[in-house]
């Protein structure tokens, strides 16, 4: 299969704009017209002060944990591309990160790990992994992740709903809640919203900050146990070595009147450039302990094709201004730059949306 794109050849200042997306495969020619929107004002430092404070050391503990991990520990083969079932035998190897090789699918352009750790060893250490939930439970900076996160989450589903479906949604199932901000936001928009979350460590959070009680068993095998307008995936998929089961199930949740969104990883993009040439102090983005997979603009929307799905609307942006400026202090062994250049990061990172250069692909999509 082939996806292209009708897009202007000269990027425009405009944050928002339609395009078509193509797919050319088993005899066939689908056209799907995409609502576009480019940019989210994040300043990235107040967000992640935090972690800017203590770089060297959490670049130093990702590098212990991930190499332990891939090179310490029994890995097995991933035999076929995660999204189109190609034998990845003949995958293109892409980079490494932590001893971890990333591969691409010679068909649909997917990108992952090659060899995993064995069994469930990486859900056993984000259950378990305290510091991996800090940046996320973090009570302090709460509410700020709330407004400058969440909130533009559930205004860009509210519109992306009404378009397609003329009204607006009034219940949400949010899978991979993380500490609850997400759901938090919506029901302080007077949605129905529900999270399922199973690191406890999140739930206990969502549940003292918020008072939200959060279901903590897979989703795959409670899908048929409740019924919303819009299931929510904001960075889930990329963790699970089968995206394709989340999707499926989450057509069981919203019927055929429903949506389904989810945020993820973009290989094409300014940070992937920025680690492939610094794998050694990585702590994002390609992160084999999380992201066990990137994915192209093609294999995103293959994967959605696949499960029943087509897609309505896509949002560009991420956070590779910063995370450049980062790989170039950690090399220098100075992040006084990065801690003095808030502005023109923000400035440099919109600009990087608009060329679709972005780390970060939020799609939209309802059931074909």
């Amino acid at each position: 299969m082939v996806w292209s794109r009708t897009a202007p050849l000269a990027a425009s200042p405009e944050t928002e704009g339609s395009e078509t997306w193509i797919r050319e495969g088993e005899g066939e020619t689908l056209s799907f017209k995409v609502a576009v929107r480019y940019g989210k004002k994040t300043d990235l430092l107040k967000l992640k002060n935090n972690v800017v404070t203590t770089l060297p050391d959490t670049i130093a503990y990702f590098r212990r944990t991930r190499r332990a991990l891939y090179a310490e520990t029994p890995t097995e083969p991933v035999t076929e591309c995660p999204v189109c079932g190609r034998s990845s035998d003949d995958a293109e190897e892409r980079a490494m990160i932590h001893a971890a090789v990333y591969v691409q699918c010679r068909s649909c352009t997917h990108v992952f790990v090659m060899r995993r750790p064995h069994g469930d060893a990486i859900s056993r250490f984000y259950l378990s992994d305290t510091n991996y939930a800090a940046t996320y439970v973090d009570k302090s900076a709460a509410e700020n992740r709330l407004q400058t996160i969440a909130v533009p989450w559930h205004a860009w589903m509210v519109e992306a709903f009404q378009r397609a479906r003329d009204r607006a949604p009034v219940s949400v199932l949010d899978v991979g809640s993380g500490a609850g901000h997400f759901v938090e936001a919506c029901r302080r928009a007077g949605m129905r919203s529900q999270g399922n979350e199973i690191s406890e460590v999140s739930r206990g959070f969502a549940r003292t900050v918020w008072g939200i009680e959060m279901d903590g068993r897979d989703f795959r095998t409670v899908a048929n146990e409740t019924r919303c307008d819009v299931v929510t995936f904001w960075g889930l998929l990329e963790h699970t070595p089968c995206p394709a089961d989340f999707l499926k199930a989450a057509r069981a949740v919203i019927g055929p009147d429903g949506m389904v969104i989810a945020k993820l990883p973009r290989w094409d993009s300014l940070s992937t450039a920025a680690q492939i040439g610094s794998p050694d102090t990585v702590i994002r983005h390609l992160d084999p302990m999380g992201h066990i997979m990137c994915f192209t603009d093609a294999s995103a929307a293959e994967l959605f094709h696949r499960c029943g799905f087509k897609p309505v609307a896509a949002w560009y942006y991420g956070m590779d201004v910063y995370e450049l400026i980062t790989q170039a202090c950690a090399h220098a062994g100075d992040f006084s730059p990065l801690v003095g250049s808030g502005a023109m990061q923000m400035a440099a990172q919109a600009f990087c949306d608009t060329i679709r250069a972005a780390d970060g692909l939020v799609i939209a999509a309802v059931p074909s």
